[in-house]
């Protein structure tokens, strides 16, 4: 049947025309081009007549195309969408080739627009505007258009129209408006037909053993809904050990190596179980050592990696790695200790390839003078390994970082001063108690709200016996309510 368009460009001719009366792999042939191009051949699939272009000779009839599996879902028998240059696309999945347009409501994009009578607005909307009106109906719990039933309830047509009807698999009686099965049935079978597809990656029947435990027990711990939605996240760690699983259970220290802390956090139901059933269970001290390693090691992974700089923390980690072993300090001290010299060695350019001196230590510490007693271990470590001969201690018993920490204390209560919003009155005082009183960064931590009073000129704190006292935070929140 000739289709009647108005003015779309021919692919045969690539002229405008009024008339399409062939679409064909994605191509729209025009009355003219269609009796020049078409002509009539055997079809090599059927051996039947057909009208087939005559520059394609692998060209097959209509009627071969439409039993194609759609090139998307691959499914078959299903009606014909589209037919693309590629091949036979479904009714279903046609929604996916069409031209990504603006929704007329929203202006989101979206390739799915159509029209709802309903709204009496004849706007192509996108499917989130299109069911603007849907509420979950409380039979079924599904997203549907609610109208009100003979009591004046909200429920889905299905529910209201239809009768409660049994769950095919246990008989319980569940909402017209539900699928075949109940809520319980379906996530049950829909846990297991992801086991039974999971279960195909593994090779070990000792494994595949222990998977369908874990199936078993993780139903019973969080329900068949949650199991399911669970399982193929959990399926990970199974896959990440799988070569750990020979005939026997893995042992912590394997499972820490592989997987490190992050790995364990991440699979927390899978360690539960390990612990519960098969009593494996990580020691928190070892979780510990290994995520200040995994720490200390992405610190310096951060370094450009053939670099003069990533050379010098390498080795200063290899020495405080000698240290550890040693029992001198803990896996937590050499993180700190590398935080530092990582910040250190980044403000050098790493073009030069030079190493760090006294003005860029003097850089450093101006900006984070809390780090200057972790930065003592690498000064000496530079001093000692590469002679550059840095008086750090002089630095030290200077008045610099004390000056440096005291002018950064000023400026953060010149800003809270200054602060359109509202500022916390203990971290005035705290902050104040450090400025004006000359409290340590130690001593302030044992500071609470019960210990500060407000009196009319100021704040009066108690602590340790003393009394001090500190001016009021005169930002405008305070000049509003005076």
């Amino acid at each position: 049947m000739t289709e009647v368009i108005a003015e779309q460009v021919c692919n045969g001719c690539e002229k405008s025309v009024p008339q399409i009366k062939k679409r064909y792999m994605g191509k729209k042939y025009c009355p003219t081009c269609y009796v020049r191009i078409f002509k009539k051949y055997l079809c090599l699939s059927c051996g039947s007549f057909a009208r087939l272009p005559k520059n394609d000779d692998q060209a097959i009839c209509n009627e071969c195309i439409k039993k194609q599996p759609c090139i998307r879902c691959n499914l078959t028998n299903k009606p014909i969408g589209k037919l693309t240059e590629y091949g036979v696309v479904c009714n279903s999945c046609s929604v996916y080739f069409r031209a990504i347009e603006r929704c007329e409501r929203c202006d989101t994009p979206s390739q799915k627009l159509t029209r709802i009578s309903r709204f009496k607005d004849d706007l192509r909307v996108c499917p989130k505007c299109a069911t603007r009106d849907y509420e979950t109906c409380p039979a079924c719990h599904k997203y549907r258009l609610l109208e009100s039933d003979e009591n004046g309830a909200k429920i889905c047509n299905k529910c209201n129209t239809n009768e409660n009807k049994p769950c095919l698999s246990c008989n319980t009686m569940i909402a017209a408006g539900c699928g075949d099965l109940c809520d319980d049935c379906y996530w049950r079978g829909n846990l297991w037909k992801k086991y039974n597809q999971n279960i195909n990656l593994f090779e070990s029947s000792f494994l595949k053993k222990q998977y369908e435990n874990y199936t078993h027990w993780l139903a019973d711990q969080v329900g068949a809904k949650k199991a399911a939605l669970y399982l193929n996240k959990h399926t990970h760690f199974f896959i990440r050990t799988e070569m750990l699983w020979g005939d026997s259970l893995p042992d912590v220290d394997q499972l820490l190596q592989l997987l490190r802390t992050s790995g364990l956090r991440k699979f927390g139901l899978v360690m539960q179980w390990l612990d519960e059933i098969h009593e494996i269970r990580v020691i928190s001290a070892n979780k510990k050592d290994c995520s200040e390693n995994d720490q200390s090691r992405a610190l310096i992974e951060s370094l450009p990696q053939s670099s003069l700089a990533f050379d010098i923390v390498s080795v200063y980690k290899q020495k405080l790695d000698e240290k550890i072993r040693q029992g001198k300090t803990s896996t937590r001290s050499v993180r700190l200790a590398i935080k530092p010299a990582v910040a250190l060695m980044l403000l050098i350019d790493q073009k030069e390839q030079r190493l760090p001196d006294l003005k860029l230590i003097k850089a450093y510490l101006t900006e984070h003078s809390g780090q200057a007693a972790a930065l003592t271990g690498f000064i000496n470590f530079l001093n000692d390994q590469y002679d550059t001969n840095i008086d750090y201690i002089s630095i030290k018993k200077s008045n610099f970082i004390k000056d440096v920490g005291k002018k950064k204390l000023e400026n953060e209560l010149i800003e809270m001063m200054h602060s359109d919003q509202r500022v916390d009155v203990l971290t005035w005082v705290k902050k104040g108690l450090q400025f004006f009183h000359g409290m340590s960064y130690q001593q302030i931590w044992g500071i609470k709200a019960e210990m500060v009073a407000e009196v009319q000129d100021g704040y009066h704190i108690l602590y340790d016996n003393q009394h001090y006292w500190l001016p009021k935070n005169i930002d405008p929140f305070f000049k509003e309510n005076e």
